[in-house]
């Protein structure tokens, strides 16, 4: 399923991140697609700049939820604990971001 979505031919096992491929993450594991020819690595790069960007806000907005107190004290547990969970995403969203950006700018 994975070669077919990634447009690729094969699909193998690597220890370390392939130079010039771009990752993404299911689950647990973690995917790199070479990137020979078939992709405008800057344009990539800049769509990259700009999810990071939204995803940096979303996370401040977050944030400024969950640092007031009115809200933490006066919301239901389930509605805090959901914000948490939007922040813990956003965090590991944003790693991912900077670490797909790090690994095209090579």
């Amino acid at each position: 399923m994975i070669a077919k979505l990634c447009n690729v031919s094969e699909v193998s096992y690597v220890a370390e991140a392939p130079a010039g491929a771009f990752g993404f993450i299911v689950g647990s594991t973690e995917f790199f697609v070479p990137l020979t020819g078939s992709v405008d690595v800057e344009a990539e790069i800049k769509k990259l700049e700009e999810e990071l960007k939204y995803a940096q806000g979303f996370l401040k907005s977050v944030e400024a939820k969950l640092s007031n107190e009115r809200f933490v004290s006066g919301a239901p547990a389930a509605v805090v604990d959901k914000e948490r969970k939007k922040k813990a995403d956003a965090e590991a969203k944003i790693a991912v971001i900077k670490q797909q950006l790090a690994g095209l700018r090579k």
